[in-house]
Order: structure tokens, then C-alpha cells, then sequence
């Protein structure tokens, strides 16, 4: 028993000896996860974050973990200096190395590294695992810390902290001012491709350095957006003076102040032009130290009309119209986008994801034709087979890296330099004949100059600056891209506010719209898997006297959150069965509500890659009205209650096999020609074809999902819905 004993000793501590030569922290994350790795660096937390422990070396940040089938007696402290061996694991988005097999402790109470200084918006992958620091920002949040999540903000940029049950700050106060915060760089996103859920771990009191002098409390706000100016609105943490360097460049050049000293501060801005960009920085004065905010831009409101205009492809239920009734365009989608486009005078942008509408690029011909100058942006992999009929001197710029949805916006920009006549065409439709008479969409108009200035700032960003013809190497795309818009206007007295993904955090503020929510929030959406936004509309289930409701075409996409709201009691319906697409992206908050009704509305889907991959635009209308409009259809699809009938094709389609995996067979059930489409999870045509007879559809390279599939015959339209398998 003795030799056992002491063989037992020696194989414990041969475990505990990596024999392996280490390698850097950046190699062992750019190794294949499974693989076995062995790393050495500095040991940066304790107990304080539980029994992970994070690992730095001159290269980069990794997380151990001594779970199931760890070397036992994993017990290392900041400052030791550890070599270790283990599998490389991904964790919910972090990288971390689990199990342990092997380990030692070269030596202890080593200094720790640096920090590497970031802003919120820095916290990302590039410092996964690292100690960070984050300078002059203030929780959102009073009292006292509790376990969870509580948000920090630096200007306009915001961050989660988390702090997990038992971590030595929780029940200590939160400081009302601004703080220096180390932590270390976590991450925590249970949904694929892990693109989100990027969190700060501080490890103890000391990680908070509160400052002494006089600092400007987060955001600045606007108000008051009228022609000839605005306020803007800002707290201090001490008394000082109230004054803004502005103007219509970055350099600023012209200052403003008012008499008033004190902690709160209102400044207003006037003489300025109408529908014009300021950019703006408010500073505060304590007793010679100054406190800037960072510089922001803000819009002056325009002298245009400010008409805003909703269309639905499909029906509405006027019944419950508060007084203005919806208008289910039908098979007149098409004629009204093409009226409006018939009435350009001088200039038209379009950002369309995929058109396959002849009509539609027939009227841009025309616009062409009478000296409109026009330039076009579309998604590259997409088919956008009408295209090929676009006039050969408008020029055209694909989005063409293959990522996410791509460029999946769905708007135009006409007569931006006319007050009276410039007008930007939201919403969530695509110009091709599923979008217009088969699925359901809503379409939005609105006349505001200031609006289309900004929605023309995004364009000329994407197509590389503000000439006739594109500049590739210019041309910004996707995470490229800058938040370089102003995002609240006043539109004919109305507050609406404007975003562009990936770049203006479309996510966080669909979250803190969702957490102001009073009375209800309705939902019409084409996917959900967006963890998030998940949250926040569960978050506002659970407040007493909401009421939350909804309709989700894709339930069954990877990640969707349909089923796990279902189960917590959400009164959701899946569209999956239903004729037609459920192409919606939108949420009507406190719809009839006193306070502040809204909506959502826009390109941007409910998911990670829509608010971290693919360019998109969403508005936010505070109007009662325009609430009612889009509550008008959200009734019609949620409770079927509408008594207006809508047209249904007299053809029909076969398809099999269901699910199929090699091929897909289609056959119209009337003779003659026939077009047929087959479009992904995304809105992407991924299959276009004229057919006479039975189609044979090959899907090697097809990923696994629900796809539409139409057929267009003889001016009839059907669809159903197929499985991909594999």
C-alpha cells in the first residue's frame, strides 16, 4: 500500500508538471478549438470572479477553467506565473482553456500586466481576457451594486459590467460620479456566431477609481430641434459654468454660454440654418478645471411639410383605427413606389437589397431619361435580375464581401437638396414581386429634408463619397462603416429618430425603447434571435400592466427566441404556416397610450448579424398615429380580424422531396412557362429560373433551413414554404 501511496504521489505531481514547451496566448487563440494547448503567462483574477481564472502574456488574454477531468489542486492567485496544458474550449463566445490536465506555478506575487485603455465601444474581441481600463464613465444605475448586469457610459458610448453572485462589490454603493473601471474583458453570448455579449469584470473595490474634479455627466442631450436651432441639455457632478464650442465642421469655431452655474445645464443654440448638421461640444467650468463632453452632431429641423406616409403590401383592420385608417396596398405596391419615383425632379438614390421588379427600374429609366441623376446600391449576391434592364449609364455599386445579409438596406433618397420635395422611402420591403404581392411589408415615406440629408450621409459612405460615380476605395461597407448621422429630428412636429448598423449600437437603443416601455409592446417580425432583445421584451412582460404580444415568421431558426418567450408566457404567434412572408421588422410601443407611442420600423431584423455585419436602416416615429396605422395591420395578422379579403392565386405548386436534401423538384400545376424563385431565411434570392414542366432544383451548397418557394404564372403567384435538410 505504501509503494501505491508513494506511486500515486509521483503521478499527481507528474500532472502537475506541463512537459510540454509553452506557447504564446495569441497562438493557443488562433488554434482549433478541441485542440490541446499549453500557454504560460500571468495569472490576472481570483476567487472573486468564481473558478475561472484569467491568463495574459505579452500576446494576449485566455480564460482556464479547472473543470470536469482537471488536474486537481487548481487553486493559482493574481500574480502567479503559471504554465499550463488543457483543450481549448469556446464557452459561450469566450475562449477558454478546460479541461486543465496539467499545470505549475513557475513563481508568485509577480506584478500584473498594464491595463490596455479602451472606450465602452472598444470592449470586443481583440481584448478578450485582457485587463482593460475605461476612463470617465458613469453606471447607470443608483443605489446599491447587485449580481448582474448594470450598464456604464462614456459619452455616447455605452458597456456592460458584470458582477456575479458573492463578488465583493455587490451591496456596496454605486458612485453617482464619473470613475476610472479595470476589469477584465469578458464575454458571455449563448447564441451563434457569438458576436455579441461582451462584458467588463471588475475583481474588486480597487478597480474603481472615483474622480475629484468637475466632470459632465452622460449624454448630452437635444431638445427643442426647431429651424433655427436647439438646446442642449447636460448634468455636471460639481457647480460649473454652461458653454459649447459648435458649428458646421468638426473644427467648430464658434462658442456659446449662458449666465447659469450650476450642476444642471440647458444651453440653447439659435441662429442656425434650417435642416443643417451642427457639430457640438458642451463643456463646464469649475474654478479653472474644465470638463468636456465628446463632441456630438446634432440637426437643425427643416422647412419641409414633414408628411409622413405608411403603406402594407397585404390587409389591415380598420376597426381599430383611432381615426386615420391603414392602406393594404395589394397589387398596387408596386404603382405607388413607382408614382413617387415618377415625381423626382433633380436627384434619386436607391439602397435596395435585391429588385427584380421591371416596372420599378422602368420608372428609374424614365427618371434617368428627364436628366435625374441616379445612383444605385445593391446587395452582390443576390440575383437582382432586373438589373440587367437598368439604363447602362446608371451606375451601380455591389456590396460583394459575402457577409451576413450584406447590404440589406431598403430605402431611397429623392430631391435631397429641395425642402419641398425631398423624401426618403423607408421600410421593410425589397423591390421584388414576392415583396410586393406575396409577402407582407409595410412602406414608408417621409418628406423631411433633414432627414434625407442624413440618409444621404450614409449612402455617400457606403458609395465613397458624394460624386456621380462610386469610389471603391473609398466605398465603406458594414463594420467599416462610422456613426457619422445625427439621430433625432423634429419631422413636421414630430420626434423621429434615425440609425444606421452596424455602426450606431441599433441593438442597445431598440433595448432602452423596449425598457421605457409603459402599456405594450407589439411585435411583427421575420426573425428573432437576437438574445438582447430577447431579454428586454421578457423584461417587459414581467412589469405589471404590460401587455406583450407578437407574430415571428422564422420560429425555428437557430437561436430563435419564439419558443423560449412562448414558454414564458408570451402571447406570440408563428406566421411559419401562413401563406406568404411575415417580412416585417417592427414594434409598436404604448400604442393609444398618453405617454410617448411609437415605432420601430426599418431593414433591420431582430438578430446579431443585423446589428453587427449588414448595413441597415431603422426609424423610430414617436406619433400616435403613425402607431395606430401600424397597429391597424399588426391586428389584421395577429387576430385574423380583418374583413377585407385578400387575393389569392388560382394556381398552385408541387414540390418534393419534403425535407429535401440533393434536390428539389417543382412543377406548377398549370402549363406554360413559369418563374421560379427560391429565397433563404435572410430575404436572400438564392434561385431564379424560367420553366415549363417540372424544375429540378440542386442544393449542394444550400445551408439547412425553411426557404420560400414562389412560382409566377401567367400572372398568378404562389408560394409555399420547403425544408433543406441534411
Amino acid at each position: 500500500m505504501e509503494r501505491n501511496f508513494i506511486g500515486s504521489l509521483l503521478a499527481w505531481a507528474m500532472l502537475c508538471i506541463s512537459p510540454v514547451a509553452a506557447q504564446t496566448v495569441a497562438d493557443a487563440r488562433n488554434a482549433a478549438v478541441g485542440s490541446s494547448v499549453t500557454v504560460s503567462g500571468i495569472v490576472t483574477s481570483g476567487p472573486s470572479l468564481g473558478n475561472v481564472r484569467y491568463l495574459q502574456d505579452g500576446t494576449g488574454g485566455i480564460a482556464v477553467f479547472p473543470g470536469s477531468g482537471s488536474a486537481p489542486g487548481f487553486t493559482v492567485q493574481p500574480g502567479d506565473d503559471l504554465t499550463l496544458t488543457g483543450t481549448l474550449t469556446n464557452y459561450n463566445g469566450l475562449l477558454e482553456i478546460t479541461p486543465i490536465t496539467a499545470f505549475t506555478v513557475n513563481s508568485s506575487g509577480n506584478a500584473l500586466p498594464a491595463p490596455v485603455l479602451i472606450t465602452p465601444n472598444g470592449l470586443g474581441e481583440p481584448v478578450e481576457a485582457r485587463i482593460v481600463k475605461v476612463e470617465n464613465v458613469y453606471f447607470n444605475g443608483t443605489g446599491n451594486f447587485s449580481a448582474g448586469t448594470i450598464s456604464i457610459q462614456a459619452g455616447t458610448e455605452t458597456a456592460n459590467v458584470y458582477l456575479r453572485t458573492g463578488h465583493p462589490l455587490v451591496g456596496t454603493p454605486i458612485p453617482t460620479g464619473p470613475v476610472d473601471l479595470t476589469g477584465i474583458a469578458s464575454q458571455f453570448d449563448p447564441s451563434v456566431p457569438y458576436t455579441s455579449g461582451y462584458q467588463l469584470l471588475p475583481r474588486e473595490a480597487a478597480d474603481i477609481t472615483p474622480h475629484g474634479s468637475i466632470s459632465i455627466i452622460p449624454p448630452v442631450a437635444q431638445t427643442d430641434l426647431n429651424t433655427g436651432g436647439f438646446n442642449l441639455n447636460w448634468d455636471t457632478n460639481l457647480p460649473g459654468s454652461t458653454e459649447a464650442f459648435y458649428g458646421t465642421t468638426p473644427d467648430l469655431g464658434q462658442h456659446a454660454s449662458d449666465v447659469a452655474f450650476g450642476t444642471s445645464h440647458a444651453l440653447q443654440l439659435s441662429g442656425l440654418l434650417p435642416a443643417t448638421f451642427y457639430y457640438a461640444q458642451a463643456f463646464s467650468v469649475d474654478n479653472g478645471d474644465t470638463a468636456f463632453s465628446v463632441t456630438g452632431l446634432y440637426s437643425t429641423a427643416s422647412t419641409s411639410s414633414g408628411t409622413i406616409a405608411v403603406y402594407f403590401t397585404k390587409s389591415v383592420d380598420t376597426g381599430v383605427s383611432s381615426g386615420t385608417n391603414a392602406v393594404g396596398l395589394f397589387g398596387a405596391t408596386d404603382d405607388t413606389i413607382k408614382a413617387c419615383i415618377d415625381r423626382v425632379q433633380s436627384t434619386l438614390d436607391i439602397a435596395m437589397y435585391n429588385t427584380n421588379s421591371t416596372l420599378i427600374v422602368a420608372a428609374v429609366n424614365a427618371a434617368k431619361a428627364r436628366g435625374v441623376q441616379v445612383r444605385w446600391i445593391a446587395e452582390g449576391s443576390n440575383a437582382n435580375t432586373a438589373l440587367g434592364g437598368l439604363d447602362a449609364s446608371i451606375p451601380v455599386l455591389y456590396r460583394t464581401d459575402g457577409l451576413g445579409s450584406g447590404m440589406h438596406n431598403k430605402f431611397f433618397i429623392a430631391d435631397v437638396d429641395d425642402p419641398q420635395h425631398a423624401v426618403v422611402m423607408g421600410g421593410s420591403c425589397n423591390w421584388t414581386t414576392q415583396s410586393f404581392f406575396e409577402d407582407y411589408n409595410n412602406i414608408v415615406f417621409v418628406q423631411d429634408q433633414a432627414l434625407a440629408r442624413c440618409y444621404t450621409v450614409e449612402f455617400n459612405e457606403m458609395w465613397g463619397g458624394g460624386g456621380p460615380l462610386p469610389v471603391a476605395a473609398l466605398s465603406r461597407f458594414g463594420p467599416a462603416k462610422t456613426d457619422n448621422t445625427p439621430h433625432l429630428f423634429n419631422v413636421g412636429g414630430r420626434l423621429v429618430e434615425s440609425y444606421f448598423s452596424p455602426t450606431d449600437n441599433v441593438r442597445g437603443r431598440i433595448v432602452q425603447l423596449l425598457d421605457l416601455a409603459q402599456t405594450s409592446v407589439h411585435l411583427a417580425l421575420y426573425v428573432f434571435t437576437d438574445n438582447d432583445l430577447g431579454d428586454a421584451v421578457l423584461n417587459a412582460y414581467q412589469r405589471p400592466g404590460m401587455v406583450v404580444q407578437g407574430d415571428v415568421e422564422d420560429v425555428n431558426s437557430t437561436g430563435s427566441e419564439y419558443n423560449y418567450l412562448l414558454g414564458q408566457g408570451i402571447d406570440l404567434h408563428s406566421h411559419l404556416d401562413e401563406p406568404g412572408l411575415l417580412h416585417h421588422k417592427y414594434a409598436i410601443l404604448d400604442e393609444g397610450a398618453s405617454g410617448d407611442p411609437l415605432v420601430i420600423t426599418g431593414s433591420h431584423n431582430w438578430t446579431a448579424s443585423a446589428s453587427s455585419v449588414n448595413d441597415e436602416n431603422t426609424l423610430v416615429i414617436h406619433d400616435g398615429t403613425v402607431a395606430n396605422l401600424f397597429y391597424q395591420e399588426w391586428y389584421a395578422r395577429h387576430y385574423g380580424a380583418t374583413a377585407i379579403e385578400e387575393p389569392v392565386a388560382a394556381s398552385d405548386l408541387i414540390a418534393w422531396p419534403v425535407p429535401a436534401q440533393e434536390v428539389l423538384h417543382v412543377r406548377p400545376q398549370m402549363e406554360g412557362s413559369a418563374l421560379i424563385q427560391l429565397t433563404d431565411a435572410t430575404g436572400r434570392e438564392v434561385f431564379q429560373q424560367d420553366a415549363v414542366g417540372t424544375t429540378s432544383i440542386p442544393l449542394h451548397g444550400f445551408a439547412p433551413g425553411i426557404y420560400a418557394l414562389t412560382c409566377v404564372q401567367q400572372g398568378l403567384r404562389s408560394q409555399r414554404t420547403v425544408l433543406i435538410s441534411r
